[in-house]
């Protein structure tokens, strides 16, 4: 079941610049646990700023798509359920459940042909704290190795 939009993830050429753009707009920013990492947060709004030098799969990205909206996290109340509705409506999948160090749970689509989007589902264990760069990093590691596959 979806609650609500938990999180918009961004890839950005320049971390520097877009950072201080969503400082400007009112946003507080602050540094993950890798400094490539920005998170942006304003209103209950989360958005997840990753720069080229977060790891080889971010900089692919962006050399292959530009900067722009990676995927949109929606928060849902269990993600192996959510997995299993995914893989019953035969919907192609990144990941399979990823368990960050808070026990936030997390699932990756690949992205959509029709849509162009791409779309995350995450459960959190009852607490919200700052998405961290593991789960970041796995789900471009999972976007190089379905690349490196093609």
């Amino acid at each position: 079941v979806a609650c609500r939009i938990d999180h918009v993830v961004v890839a950005v050429a320049d971390l520097v610049a877009a950072t201080e753009f969503f400082t400007e707009m009112g946003f507080r920013t602050y540094v993950t646990d890798d400094a490539d990492v920005i998170n942006a947060e304003a209103g209950g709004v989360t958005v997840v700023l990753v720069g080229p030098g977060h790891n080889p799969a971010v900089h692919t990205q962006l050399a292959q798509h530009g900067s722009g909206v990676q995927h949109i996290a929606i928060e849902v109340l269990n993600a192996g359920f959510t997995r299993d509705a995914l893989d019953a409506a035969g919907v192609p999948r990144l990941t399979d459940v990823i368990v960050d160090a808070h026990g936030h749970e997390q699932v990756f689509t690949a992205l959509d042909p029709v849509t162009g989007v791409q779309l995350s589902f995450i459960s959190r264990t009852g607490h919200r704290v700052p998405m961290g760069s593991h789960n970041v990093s796995a789900m471009f590691e999972a976007i190089s190795n379905i690349d490196s596959e093609a």
